[in-house]
């Protein structure tokens, strides 16, 4: 119940990882543990084959009135919908972000005329 919510946190964290161990080994090649980096891909590698086995178990409980080949293709989708979830994912995180860097509209106000300059006066 728990590892849906946490997946995508767990997917950014992977990509945070790789990148800092990338800029590591560019800037500071002689610090950079690769030792690190592949517990990271181990531990990585291991949640997802934990997911996989999670989704099989779901999948395989879920009462289906006939069983068919059909539900053996489903399944492979998983990965895709587990990856494409996380793209969907980052992008809402990105347009939250757009929208709290937008000024706030007061009462009554739309997006287009809160930038109109008031008319000037005709001397």
């Amino acid at each position: 119940m728990l590892l849906p919510l946490v997946s995508p946190f767990i997917d950014l964290m992977f990509l945070f990882g790789t990148l800092n161990y990338l800029v590591d080994r560019h800037f500071h090649p002689d610090t950079a543990s690769s030792a690190s980096f592949q517990k990271l891909v181990l531990f990585f590698a291991l949640f997802l084959i934990i997911d996989f086995v999670a989704s099989t178990v779901a999948f395989a409980l879920e009462r289906a009135q006939g069983r068919s080949s059909r539900d053996k293709w489903l399944l492979s989708q998983v990965w895709l919908q587990r990856f494409a979830i996380a793209a969907i994912f980052s992008g809402a995180l990105q347009d939250a972000k757009a929208r709290l860097r937008r000024p706030l509209l007061r009462l009554g106000q739309t997006g287009a005329n809160r930038f109109a300059h008031p008319r000037r006066r005709k001397i």
